[in-house]
């Protein structure tokens, strides 16, 4: 069985592969989004997902603790790696103390960073090109724009999730009695959106009630992307998460 997600938060990803597993479908393979399943007792494996070296390798040290630990490295993905334990072995957990977490949520907040860093450099060149009559460059510039806002979402939320631990440990206390902002989804979605209305064809490209269809839809594209992104730009800034 093949199931599509597309996660960027990896606790939600561990939680959706460990639900498969108490259905009775264990992930033996992942691919751009695209998870492989095989049926299994239920509630046979528990999953966890940790953060590698570099990219789409671990080294030797890492495999042999794991080995050790009893636990199996499933496959490597990007930054990521997914693992899994037979549950009767007892429970399985990568970080247990505060501390540990700490510099876990640490180092997937330094990938961010880095992955905004280049986000914004692909975003800028593309309205550069937009700009100097590059007419394709638009709908790419607003679809980095998207990745970028995704990117941003999930640095707000590790920093949340940094604060609580920090305030845990007796560190820095945690905004708001653990109510920070987050950056709102409608913004993405606003992106995403206009970014498909500009890769629409142009006027005159069908002909007939086809193209006078296609002007009604991109006209309508683009009102929505509109308000997308007043909604997300209100619930970014005055909305509080949990």
């Amino acid at each position: 069985m093949v199931k599509f997600r597309l996660y960027y938060d990896k606790d939600k990803e561990t939680a959706f592969l460990n639900d498969m597993s108490r259905k009775g479908y264990a992930m033996t393979g992942f691919c751009m989004g695209f998870f492989r399943f095989e049926p299994c007792t239920p509630g046979e494996y528990i999953y966890q997902i940790d953060i590698t070296e570099g990219m789409f390798r671990v080294s030797s040290d890492y495999r042999e603790f794991m080995q050790d630990m009893g636990v199996e490295i499933i496959c490597l993905w990007g930054p990521w790696v997914i693992l899994r334990k037979r549950a009767c072995e007892g429970a399985f957990e990568l970080y247990t103390d505060v501390e540990s977490s700490i510099t876990h949520y640490a180092r997937i907040r330094t990938m961010y960073k880095g992955f905004i860093i280049l986000s914004t450099a692909a975003m800028l060149m593309e309205f550069w090109c937009a700009v100097a009559g590059v007419k394709a460059a638009w709908a790419f510039a607003f679809f980095v724009a998207a990745i970028l806002a995704v990117m941003l979402r999930q640095l707000m939320q590790i920093n949340s999730i940094l604060k609580e631990l920090k305030g845990r440990a007796g560190g820095e206390r945690t905004c708001d009695g653990g109510r920070c902002r987050k950056f709102s989804g409608f913004l993405v979605a606003g992106l995403l959106l206009n970014s498909v209305v500009l890769m629409l064809p142009g006027e005159g490209a069908w002909g007939g009630r086809l193209d006078y269809l296609l002007g009604f839809l991109k006209g309508f594209g683009q009102v929505m992307a509109l308000f997308f992104l007043i909604m997300g730009c209100v619930f970014t800034l005055w909305r509080r998460g949990e």
